[in-house]
């Protein structure tokens, strides 16, 4: 037979033994005890395999591991539940899988160490990630904070598995999250401003640090988001819909807002839903038809083609222009052509990236009394993207075009890269689809 021990934070090893039963007994998190058994003639299913809180993993190749969750808290098939129990987190260097860009234009699955929680940590389990237009940056080599080798990912669900010392939260062992994967410095300015989402030492989640391209993954608990009973894949559209919140938050967009919004990928559909949410109505613009018949199911009021734009929006405003223009595409000429057709009084909103400049008539500025404004990630809005998805997510599951496995996590950014007009929205699976 075989004995389990379990280390001072409760993870459970295989060890030689003679007992009819397998005991496994040691002090959880918080300080109380654990003790499963199970019958010794599931003792030989279990040889080998290390068993983690709420997973265990069958040592071997990455297409043959093998996974199992039990909800009622036990470590095994057959397990014998005593006490209730917390997910463990492992000290002795075990490894996991990871997509790993190891150089512009290359990812690869590689072993990595496991991560552990330390204090005012949680250990998430990936269940669905996404990839986003600044991964493919990323991806290219093109993001000026490409570094190389990085996990990335920055918008996915995962499963709380696990938490540092001294938690005490109200966040719970199995809940589904997402995080906000802005690390700021809580010190320089624009943090003191109550904006970290520009602070000056900013890192996020899969580009200065690693992501949730991986099976495990460890951040601190109050950047955590219980999502309820939200789903996996659509718990992973929270993050870029929180873009799009900071997006219509930075233009006061309310109710009757004519929103104008060029570009209809999945920051310019977070803008679209978030305007929508608050009551504006939306003129959705791009170059690429199957974008704009997306924006229409997503519940555009009429889209256009990007070269008749202009015309677009004045036809669509009789004339007066939009209260509100948001880009979500980075380029000059649409910035410029942004200046032409918002209103009198209007807004326009920026959150396009590109190092290019845009040339802008300086009267237009006065005449019109413009307010141009920058967007950047999100600052406090976050909740209010939860909130949203939870009750129209339904409505915008059309986002996601494609589904890959998580082994196949090297095709599928290669694909979103390489085909923008059908990868709309692109995730990665942990578990098969």
């Amino acid at each position: 037979a075989r004995r389990v021990s379990v280390g001072v934070i409760g993870m459970a090893r295989d060890h030689a033994g003679d007992a009819a039963t397998h005991a496994v007994a040691g002090p959880r998190i918080d300080g109380t005890h654990t003790d499963y058994t199970w019958p010794a003639t599931q003792a030989k299913a279990h040889q080998g395999r290390r068993v983690w809180g709420e997973r265990y993993i069958s040592r071997g190749r990455w297409g043959r591991a093998k996974r199992s969750v039990y909800k009622s808290g036990a470590m095994g098939p057959g397990c014998q539940r005593k006490r209730a129990f917390r997910p463990a987190i492992a000290p002795w260097g075990e490894t996991m899988k990871a997509a790993v860009t190891t150089a512009a234009s290359h990812m690869e699955i590689q072993d990595v160490p496991d991560p552990h929680a330390g204090p005012g940590e949680a250990l998430l389990r990936i269940e669905v990630a996404g990839i986003c237009g600044s991964d493919l940056h990323f991806y290219d080599g093109h993001n000026p904070y490409a570094k190389y080798p990085t996990i990335q990912g920055h918008e996915f669900s995962a499963i709380v598995a696990g938490f540092g010392p001294g938690y005490s939260g109200a966040v719970r062992v199995g809940d589904r999250v997402t995080v906000e994967p802005l690390l700021s410095c809580g010190t320089c300015y624009p943090c003191r401003q109550a904006r970290p989402n520009c602070c000056t030492s900013l890192r996020v989640l899969g580009i200065h640090t690693t992501g949730a391209f991986a099976e495990y993954l460890t951040v601190p608990v109050t950047h955590l988001f219980p999502v309820g009973s939200l789903d996996a894949e659509l718990t992973a559209l929270i993050e870029p819909l929180s873009i799009g919140m900071q997006m219509i938050t930075r233009g006061q967009v309310g109710p009757g807002d004519t929103v104008a919004i060029f570009g209809a990928g999945p920051i310019g559909q977070a803008a679209m839903i978030a305007s929508i949410d608050r009551g504006a109505r939306c003129l959705v613009m791009d170059r690429l038809p199957s974008r704009l018949e997306l924006a229409r199911t997503l519940g555009a009021e009429r889209v256009a083609l990007a070269a008749d734009g202009a015309e677009a929006v004045m036809d669509w405003t009789n004339g007066d222009g939009a209260s509100v223009v948001m880009d979500a595409t980075g380029a000059p000429a649409v910035i410029r052509t942004a200046v032409d057709v918002v209103a009198y009084a209007g807004r326009i909103v920026i959150a396009g990236i590109s190092l290019e400049e845009v040339s802008l008539p300086v009267s237009l500025f006065t005449r019109k009394e413009l307010t141009i404004l920058g967007s950047r990630n999100n600052a406090g809005v976050f909740g209010q993207a939860v909130d949203i998805v939870q009750r129209r997510g339904e409505a915008m599951r059309p986002m996601v075009s494609h589904r890959f496995p998580f082994a196949e996590a090297p095709a599928a950014i290669a694909f979103a890269h390489d085909h923008p007009a059908e990868a709309n929205k692109v995730l990665l699976h942990m578990t098969p689809v």
